[in-house]
């Protein structure tokens, strides 16, 4: 039941993380939604304990930080290799075990997710299955963001 809410949070997610870059909505969708969302999905796998708030807030903070920038100032470009291993370590003030293993794989989807899906082309509407492919990319990073957590249980 756990890994079914996780997924439908994982959901979620992804469409916070699109509503985020989408024209005509707030970056604070994704920056918000996305951060509460990987907290929530944490206190569904792991608990809550308010002993812990402070902690719950600094990785609430990190993720916030880590999902608003794709690290472009430093290295004059979106990296998104380096963003999807940033987001990886968010999680650090609430766990150490096997948080690697989630920063390497993030690191791996978000950068494939931006160097191999089909581009858009001249016409800038390629299209993967109905959707754009902004919107396939977009959802997918944000979604997987929250699933990874399964892996560090």
């Amino acid at each position: 039941m756990k890994i079914v809410i996780c997924l439908l949070l994982s959901i979620v997610s992804g469409i916070f993380g699109r509503m985020g870059g989408a024209q005509g909505f707030n970056s604070k969708w994704r920056d918000i939604g996305c951060s509460s969302i990987i907290l929530i999905t944490f206190f569904l796998l792991f608990g809550f304990y308010s002993s812990l708030w402070f902690f719950y807030l600094l990785a609430f903070g990190l993720h916030w930080l880590f999902l608003s920038t794709y690290w472009e100032w430093l290295f004059k470009r979106d990296n998104l290799w380096f963003s999807g291993f940033m987001v990886g370590w968010a999680i650090l003030p609430l766990m150490e075990t096997e948080i690697f293993v989630r920063a390497i794989l993030l690191t791996i989807i978000w950068g494939c997710l931006n160097k191999y899906l089909p581009s858009a082309g001249v016409s800038g509407n390629k299209r993967i299955l109905l959707w754009r492919r902004d919107v396939v990319e977009e959802f997918f990073r944000y979604f997987i963001v929250p699933l990874t957590l399964l892996l560090v249980r």
